[in-house]
């Protein structure tokens, strides 16, 4: 089945990862590339289907991939996709004819629209074209529109509109051009990926043996969990305390693994090593590299004492690969050669927690918060000092335990403290004081898209008032609401 999958070509926009993730949750196969791959490799990677999604706000045609409409498999470009699309097969475009409104829309009988009946539709926008030769409407909207046009010799389609979330026409149109059109099989899920897998990470490794860095995420440790399945006790797991962690965080994460996993975790305490490392470091980029350099030598060292480990495992998840890697490179790293293994590399976050509850793991780990790989040395704006990494854990606990208790962290993926550089006169002990200011965010995140958590203010009241009397040398607390189209969740 090496080719039965469906190939997402991204335009831009989140909607890549929202249609791959909808295809997959319909157990069809897919990656996602970017649209501007070289079309030497779509042939190497000979999916079964094409879909086109993204640009919506893109307005030069030649953004879309036009080569893939002469590979001989059926596309289907969706939103903008079908609009830039519309433009390269040479569609005289009339304008945009309606937007943000709903209208009813029409099937043409077809395998596209199979079992599809007549319905309303809310539409973010529907431009008008002169169809060229080949195409023709394949539904239209009772006021005469055409939002979606296809060319049934070639199995080539466009639809201005995307499948959207509790959209039961559009998950069938999804199958339908998957099942009926490109001849897919509905065999992927998480149960063949792990034995899958499992049997590759076995003739992989052989008699040897691979060392794994843990951090008590549910990425890594769904790993873990994968690999001990495999290879059992030939998997040595490391633990590095790198003194960038939040309160309490290693005994919890070795103890769950020693006492609930039962595993054996070599523990590291480098915290000052890390400090070290950063000790006059403001700049973002060079605390991310100085503590994951630190971190690769930690590792390293681990590694040459053990003296018989052959492999180094990661946790690397999907959307890893898709934000580190080239586009048109990031599907060569599938299989990988040499000694580095990726077991959960073509897993999305909400599949490696599935996989999780699959293979067991507490509860504790799966809802665990996404955590970035520098820890809180990106969360303290500046220089990072121990002083400044002890604020920011207290305030951090603060408001973990307070959304906790109100009930707000179940409509919530990510909430922490951040640390602003900035200091701020306030008064202390009745006597005025310059202390820094503090920051909390709170978001629910979708695919690459993130919306900021609507916190009663009574919440935020409650918090800046403990952090500010628990905390001395923080006299002030705001709440970043900035949104996913200005700012990514994390500060640094």
């Amino acid at each position: 089945m090496d080719n039965d999958f469906i190939l997402v070509l991204d335009l831009g926009g989140p909607q890549a990862v929202i249609m791959a993730r909808k295809l997959r949750n319909l157990n069809y196969y897919t990656e996602i590339l970017s649209g501007k791959a070289d079309i030497e490799l779509l042939h190497r990677k000979g999916p079964r289907g094409i879909l086109v999604v993204g640009g919506d706000d893109e307005t030069d045609s030649s953004a879309f991939p036009r080569a893939v409409l002469a590979l001989g498999i059926p596309v289907l470009a969706m939103g903008g996709a079908a609009r830039l699309m519309a433009d390269a097969i040479g569609c005289e475009s009339e304008g945009t004819q309606l937007t943000e409104q709903a209208s009813q829309i029409q099937f043409k009988d077809c395998e596209l629209f199979d079992t599809l009946s007549d319905s309303d539709r809310y539409f973010v926008r529907i431009d008008g074209f002169t169809l060229p030769e080949g195409y023709e409407p394949i539904a239209t909207t009772i006021d005469g529109l055409t939002p979606a046009f296809g060319d049934f010799l070639h199995n080539l389609y466009g639809l201005q509109f995307y499948a959207e979330s509790n959209d039961p026409d559009g998950a069938i149109i999804l199958s339908n051009f998957a099942e009926k059109i490109c001849g897919c099989t509905p065999y992927w899920s998480i149960e063949n990926y792990l034995e899958a897998e499992i049997k590759y990470i076995r003739e992989k490794i052989g008699e040897g043996s691979a060392l794994m860095a843990i951090s008590g995420g549910v990425d890594s440790s769904a790993c873990a969990l994968m690999m001990q399945r495999a290879i059992g006790d030939k998997l040595k797991c490391v633990f590095v305390d790198n003194g960038l962690l939040r309160e309490g965080e290693a005994e919890l994460v070795t103890n769950t693994f020693r006492n609930e996993l039962g595993f054996e975790v070599i523990s590291i305490d480098a915290g000052d090593r890390f400090i070290n490392r950063l000790s006059g470091v403001t700049d973002p980029t060079e605390k991310h590299s100085a503590v994951h350099n630190e971190f690769l030598n930690v590792l390293s060292e681990v590694s040459d004492q053990l003296g018989d480990v052959e492999f180094l495992v990661e946790g690397t998840i999907y959307s890893d690969l898709l934000t580190d890697t080239p586009a048109d490179e990031a599907y060569t790293r599938k299989y990988n050669s040499g000694t580095l293994i990726e077991p959960i590399r073509m897993l999305f976050k909400d599949e490696v927690r599935k996989l999780g509850e699959l293979l067991g793991l507490p509860e504790s780990l799966i809802k665990r918060q996404p955590f970035p790989g520098p820890a809180l040395a990106v969360r303290c704006a500046g220089e990072v000092t121990p002083e400044k990494l002890e604020l920011i854990r207290k305030a951090d606990r603060i408001f973990t335990e307070e959304v906790q208790i109100s009930g707000q962290d179940k409509k919530l993926t990510q909430y922490f403290a951040v640390l602003t550089d900035t200091r701020t006169l306030g008064v202390r002990d009745g006597e005025g004081a310059y202390e820094y200011a503090c920051a909390l965010r709170a978001v629910a995140q979708n695919g690459s898209a993130f919306s900021v958590g609507k916190l009663p203010y009574d919440l935020l009241e409650r918090v800046a008032e403990r952090i500010t009397l628990e905390v001395p040398g923080i006299n002030r607390v705001l709440y970043d609401i900035t949104g996913s189209s200005f700012a990514l969740i994390e500060w640094e």
